[in-house]
């Protein structure tokens, strides 16, 4: 007993405990392509309730008025860009509340497999955390963009991601896709917009906001191009990871237009082979209301909502299928996963084509045919610019 008491006072202590006031936590960081081959890496550090005034009730501020700050070096790779920033940050870094890595796009147009290696095996880096696209620019800028909204400017984009208004991929994600067999990776992309409240003022026209609307397809770890909203929306629904959509388009054949809320997708593929040649039958499935309508119809006429339905279902296929000949013709890139349904469904037939899957792809032949159903229109029947609406 005595003994087992000796070694009682060696259990104790916080020998290696941190303080809170010692850390500085990352929040997000950019990562950009220098033009002597080099990388900057810009990291988005919020400043602490400590540092700043915070009086009366008012968000902490540092120095110069925010409540972050950036600050940014200049190394041969990550590893040593970070280091020379904790050599002037008096405080210990902290990754594990990183939301946000930004890329730029000529970084991601040169490659980004040595940045997937770095945060693969830097232990303080969450692979959850979202990976996203600079659009047309640098990351470094994002990063120094202040939202009205958010105290922290990443979280703006962190929000975004979690809304389902765009693609959202984790580092997680990208990498399961890319040592995936039959699907190309791809990740959300941000750009700054202006508001457009006032087009004639000019402190408007100067604040920028967050888009996430476009979808950044890689290749071989290079960016090779760009979907846009309605693109991605197509690309989300083959992929069933579409949650909630608006849309607000003219039907074809009719005039006017409309505005609706599909809130339940589905899709459908079959990969057939005959030899080398690929035929892809892709079935979209939505349910769904109408929220408003500018046609010269009658809603309360049930045929009426079947036109609805139908042109509604025509203008989708169109769309989804536009967006598949684009991958296919620009980038020879299955990033819809027609592939990975022919691996894992059919394959010894997939072992045969694996080879040339990229070539099989953009040859393929493609169909697509969507199926709406809108379950109400609201209380009134007709539209209300038109009292006397055509019964067809």
């Amino acid at each position: 007993m005595l003994l087992l008491l000796i070694f009682v006072p060696l259990l104790s202590g916080c020998w290696d405990r941190v303080e809170m006031n010692d850390l500085s936590f990352f929040m997000a960081s950019g990562l950009d392509s220098t033009e002597d081959g080099k990388l900057k890496t810009t990291i988005q550090i919020p400043i602490s309730a400590g540092a700043g005034s915070g009086e009366g009730g008012k968000p902490s501020t540092g120095a110069f008025g925010k409540t972050y700050y950036a600050v940014s070096a200049i190394g041969i790779n990550i590893y040593d860009a970070e280091r020379q920033i904790q050599q002037r940050n008096s405080r210990h870094f902290f990754k594990g509340h990183r939301r946000v890595v930004f890329i730029g796009e000529a970084l991601a147009k040169k490659g980004i497999q040595d940045i997937l290696d770095y945060y693969s095996r830097d232990p303080g880096s969450r692979l959850r955390t979202y990976l996203v696209v600079a659009k047309g620019g640098e990351a470094s800028e994002l990063l120094q963009n202040d939202h009205p909204a958010e105290r922290i400017p990443a979280e703006e984009v962190r929000e975004l991601e979690l809304s389902g208004v765009g693609t959202s991929v984790t580092f997680r994600d990208f990498m399961m896709m890319q040592n995936r067999d039959g699907i190309v990776p791809v990740t959300g992309a941000v750009e700054l917009v202006p508001p457009m409240l006032d087009p004639n003022n000019s402190a408007a026209s100067k604040f920028k906001m967050f888009r996430l609307s476009s979808t950044a397809v890689f290749k071989d770890y290079r960016l090779v191009g760009y979907l846009n909203d309605v693109e991605t929306r197509s690309l989300r629904w083959i992929k069933n990871e579409s949650k909630e959509e608006y849309f607000g388009n003219t039907l074809p054949g009719l005039s006017g237009n409309i505005g609706i809320v599909i809130n339940d997708f589905k899709s459908k593929v079959n990969v057939t082979m005959n030899g080398n040649h690929a035929r892809v039958i892709v079935q979209l499935l939505g349910t769904g209301s109408i929220n408003e309508t500018n046609v010269n119809l009658n809603l309360s006429e049930l045929s009426n909502m079947t036109i609805i339905e139908k042109r509604f279902g025509e203008l989708i296929s169109q769309q989804t299928l536009r967006t598949v000949k684009k991958a296919q013709t620009e980038w020879k890139a299955d990033i819809f996963g027609f592939g990975l349904h022919l691996h894992q469904f059919h394959y010894q037939t997939w072992k045969k084509v694996r080879a040339q899957w990229d070539t099989v792809f953009s040859e393929a032949d493609i169909v697509v045919t969507a199926k709406i159903n809108l379950r109400r229109s609201g209380i009134i029947g007709n539209s209300l610019e038109h009292h006397g609406a055509e019964k067809r």
